[in-house]
């Protein structure tokens, strides 16, 4: 928010929004309910962003050739089927770096065998990388 002297004379401030870069003048007399109004849809617009992001980064795999390709190409994660063992997730997690994040509650069946070892198959799970970004 820009806020000075002249801003005290209009009666009115600039906010600059981080998630879009809009510039929206504000009345000082409606600053609350605007930022508030504001900060609600900026945080409906970056969740629907990041939904979004995740969505297009996550692959299914059904072997470990395309479970590696997936993690290496798309930088998010991949939805396999995995046995229940920690043998084949410890290999998984020293071939490609990735590791468990999440096995929901709901189950998606996407196969019948692990991507690992290719046994019988109990669990479905998002596995992925974490990304370190520099700046």
């Amino acid at each position: 928010m820009n806020f000075g002297p002249r801003d005290i004379e209009n009666n009115a401030c600039v906010i600059v929004r981080r998630d879009t870069n809009e510039k929206i003048n504000i009345s000082l007399n409606d600053i609350s309910k605007n930022l508030q109004e504001i900060l609600e849809d900026i945080q409906k617009n970056m969740y629907e962003e990041c939904k979004s992001i995740r969505q297009k980064r996550t692959n299914i795999a059904h072997n470990i050739e395309e479970f590696e390709k997936y993690i290496n190409e798309n930088q998010g994660y991949v939805k396999t089927m995995w046995c229940g063992n920690e043998e084949c997730e410890n290999k998984i997690k020293e071939l490609t770096g990735a590791h468990s994040r999440c096995i929901p509650f709901e189950q998606e069946k996407l196969g019948n065998t692990c991507v690992c070892c290719g046994k019988e198959a109990r669990t479905h799970g998002s596995l992925g990388k974490a990304i370190l970004k520099k700046g």
